[in-house]
């Protein structure tokens, strides 16, 4: 009968040729293992293996020699059944021989080898064995604690089409860091695969390289506005550098890149943006005007209490907290602030509102404002033409005649009220030279009464 069978391994047909494979692997005598050794040598890949799992199936020794020449198939698919079926039979012997297949060209072939070595108890003779088990399994986090070591095995695999896990192996690179990564990650910035962009902008970001902020102000534009917000976010720790990609970012459609670009404009910290900062106040989306909150609190310019206060006002826990924090960050009198009382026509509108909170918020910084006004009344001693001058000179250090706020600011001065210092202060930013040097001068005033009150004390 086997006679027969093994002369049915010669045919033609390759419907017999299974057949007489079939028959041999149910019969798991040494002689069946011997001819299935033979059709290892078929010119058909799906024959030899169905040879291959065969031998495995008969769990003989005999059968190892065999399986370990079929590890040199030409097809990944025999290949990777050969080391499926090694691990059936469970011989040691195999171990030297599946250790090349940890760098094979199939990640199947790879995979198993590096499983079957596992279950064999081998343990990596060095670094490089390490790292090649490593990201054989797809442990790519685990073979980057190797650092620059890692590096030659990990670009080898990045290079290969047949990759599934590009994404892991370009986190990988981040992690190693170091020169040799800046290129590999510019050009993953270009990949198929949004994920893969995402995670070569955010090792860019880590790595803070600044030939990365070019591509990444293209990247802000990117189709896939997981890759634009993330691009967004990581402009922010180049400085100035992507502020113009990020101020025209500020009308994306999507409102995780609106989010991310204030969070970034934040982090920039340039009074000049607190204009464009503070219109996303008005987003349609809460977290995006919670991080406008945040961000204008971070760059401590006060041209951005009456935006923050008619904040105070949001429909939204969150955003009227953070509205209130960046405010008290700023300046913590900001209901002293000269423009405080612009902002009270939205503040009447918003007791309209349909929603008790905004109402009642509302209530409570129009109350505030007054309270702060009706003490600087008093500490002015009650006058009340006193308290009306003052407050015309408060107002006329927002005119737009040069000479009209030097002038109010000298006279402030002159007044020795140590409260009108958070009155006096904004103007040391002013467009003209000699309104600061005016505005300095007063707050020094200001700043000398103080101290013989103290003395006096």
């Amino acid at each position: 009968m086997r006679w027969w069978t093994a002369q049915q391994l010669k045919s033609g047909k390759t419907q017999t040729r299974e057949q007489a494979i079939d028959k041999l692997a149910a019969d798991g005598s040494a002689e069946a293992v011997r001819l299935l050794a033979e059709a290892l040598n078929d010119e058909e890949e799906s024959l030899r293996k169905r040879a291959v799992a065969a031998l495995g199936r008969s769990r003989s020794s005999t059968a190892v020699p065999a399986l370990l020449k079929a590890l040199q198939d030409r097809a990944g698919e025999v290949r990777e059944a050969a080391v499926l079926s090694l691990r059936q039979i469970g011989d040691t012997d195999a171990i030297e021989g599946l250790i090349p297949l940890l760098e094979d060209a199939t990640p199947g072939v790879r995979c198993q080898a590096a499983r079957t070595l596992e279950r064999f108890g081998w343990q990596p003779r060095n670094e490089r064995d390490r790292v090649r088990r490593d990201v054989a399994l797809g442990d790519f986090r685990s073979a980057a604690q190797a650092g620059p070591a890692a590096l030659d095995v990990l670009m080898q695999f990045l290079n290969d089409s047949s990759c599934t896990n590009r994404r892991g192996l370009i986190e990988a690179l981040g992690q190693v860091g170091g020169e040799q990564v800046i290129k590999p990650l510019l050009n993953a910035l270009a990949d198929v695969d949004s994920s893969v962009r995402v995670a070569a902008i955010e090792a860019l970001k880590e790595l803070r390289d600044p030939r990365a902020v070019a591509p990444l102000t293209i990247c802000v534009k990117d189709k896939d506005p997981s890759v634009r917000a993330t691009a967004a976010a990581a402009l922010g720790v180049f400085g100035s550098s992507g502020v113009a990609a990020l101020t025209k970012a500020l009308t994306d459609t999507h409102w995780a890149v609106r989010r991310a670009v204030v969070e970034s404009l934040g982090r920039v910290k340039d009074p000049t943006l607190v204009d464009s900062v503070a219109k996303l106040l008005r987003d349609s989306d809460h977290d995006v005007r919670e991080t406008a909150c945040q961000a204008l609190g971070q760059i401590r310019d006060p041209k951005a209490i009456p935006a923050l206060i008619v904040a105070l006002t949001d429909s939204q826990t969150m955003v009227r907290q953070c509205a209130a924090l960046a405010l008290r960050d700023i300046d913590p009198e900001w209901d002293r602030h000269p423009n405080a009382r612009s902002v009270m026509p939205q503040l009447n509108e918003a007791l309209k509102d349909r929603e008790y909170w905004v109402r009642q918020a509302a209530r409570e910084t129009m109350t505030r404002i007054e309270s702060a006004e009706q003490f600087a009344f008093e500490q002015a001693g009650g006058d009340e033409k006193l308290a009306a001058a003052l407050d015309v000179l408060c107002g006329v250090l927002n005119h737009y005649q040069r000479d009209l706020r030097q002038a109010a600011a000298e006279a402030l001065g002159r007044m020795g009220n140590e409260q009108l210092t958070s009155v006096l202060t904004p103007c040391l930013e002013d467009d003209d030279q000699w309104v600061r040097a005016s505005a300095a001068a007063a707050l020094e005033q200001l700043g000398q009464s103080r101290t013989s009150a103290g003395v006096a004390a």
